[in-house]
This record gives C-alpha cells, structure tokens and sequence, in this order.
C-alpha cells in the first residue's frame, strides 16, 4: 500500500485485510480484519496529537445500555447513539467499567471517535455481593488479554484502562494488582498508553504507594 489515507476523526479511513487458512492448497477458513493508519501521542505539555495535528479531547463516557433495548448488543443502536454524541461535539468515548462490545468499537472506528476500552470495575474487592470480584483472580488475566485482542486493530482506540474506581487501588495490593494487568495489556500491545480511573488519587502518586496511603494524595 503507498501512500494510504490516514484515519482521523474527520475523514475515518479504513482498510480491510483478507486472510486466508489454506491446508494442502485448499482454503479452509478465512476471515477479514477492518483497520486503519494513523499516530497519536500523548504530551504533558503540548496535551493529546492525532497524526502530527494537536487536538482537544471532548469525551463522553457510556455504560453499555441502550435505553428500552437494555444491554443487548444491536449495531444500529450502538451507531445511533454514537451519531447522536457525535453532532452534540463528542469526539472520544470512554467505555466505562467493562470491556466494550466489539461492535461498539467498529462504530468509533467508523465514526472517527477516539477511544478508551476499559476493563474492570472491581478488582480482588467488589462493590455489591455478586460482581466480577468473585472471578478476578481466575479470569482477569485472561479476560484483560481478550479484550486487547479484540481491539488491538481498531484505530479508534488509543487508551487502555485496567480499571475503574477500584476499591483495592486504596490498599497495599493495588498496585501490584495493577502491575500484573498491566504487563496482561503489554504482552499483546506495547503501542498505547495504559491508564485506570481513580476516585482516590489527587496528584501523582508515587511509584508503589496505594492510593489514600501517600499523604500528598489525601
């Protein structure tokens, strides 16, 4: 491919890469995987750039329901409402609390909304009886990999979050929990930031120190 179309909020360029299985010569599977080119970064001065050009952030953050349809996955419904966030000046979407649909990710790619797929909302603590806490230490590892895996194409994502309020980033494990998920997202992709929601921390903390345990975050 020579000089391809970059994607962007304005124009969502996207390709599709066609891969075939074959087996003695003969095509047994085959699948299609939609993606797009482009580069962003992340500066502490200079704030958030989308191939070379500095843009500002106006983001939305969605629980995974759809009014009357509840949580049932429609791609019309998704695409809706991320049309309707759209023309109101979102350009970026937080997916709060669990790994998204893939289908939601698709709208983002489509639309040209930038994206941060979030994992969890309870680590080894949870929140009300019957959550995720009582799976995590089976399944986060494996749970966090996939989400990564459905995602890693999309050109709309450009954040990963490990987590969401997480009762445990107030206690001595937290940040080796946090750590663990972190190298979970970095075996698969060392390109994108890794970040986590925090109701409890008030400045940077500092390396290894949970957070309400740092007098400079109380």
């Amino acid at each position: 491919m020579t000089n391809p179309a970059l994607w962007s909020t304005d124009s969502p360029s996207l390709y599709r890469l066609e891969t075939d299985l074959s087996v003695g010569g003969a095509v047994v599977d085959s699948t299609t995987t939609e993606f797009g080119i482009r580069y962003f970064a992340f500066d502490p001065n200079a704030g958030f750039s989308l191939n070379g050009q500095a843009m500002k952030i106006y983001g939305v953050d969605l629980h995974a329901t759809e009014g009357a349809v509840g949580s049932a996955v429609l791609y019309d419904a998704l695409a809706h409402q991320m049309e309707l966030m759209k023309s109101m000046g979102a350009n970026a979407l937080r997916t709060a609390h669990n790994p998204p649909a893939p289908e939601l990710v698709q709208v983002c790619d489509r639309l040209g909304i930038v994206t941060m797929v979030e994992a969890f909302d309870c680590w080894h603590s949870g929140k009300v009886a019957f959550d995720y806490h009582l799976y995590f230490d089976a399944w986060s590892d494996a749970d966090i990999k996939e989400m990564v895996n459905a995602s890693k194409n999309s050109p709309s994502v450009v954040l990963w979050s490990i987590g969401n309020e997480t009762p445990d980033t107030g206690r001595s494990s937290g940040p080796g929990i946090a750590q663990k998920l972190i190298a979970d997202i970095r075996s698969i992709d060392t390109t994108r930031p890794v970040v986590m929601g925090s109701d409890k921390y008030r400045s940077v903390p500092r390396a290894g120190v949970a957070a309400g345990s740092d007098p400079a975050n109380a």
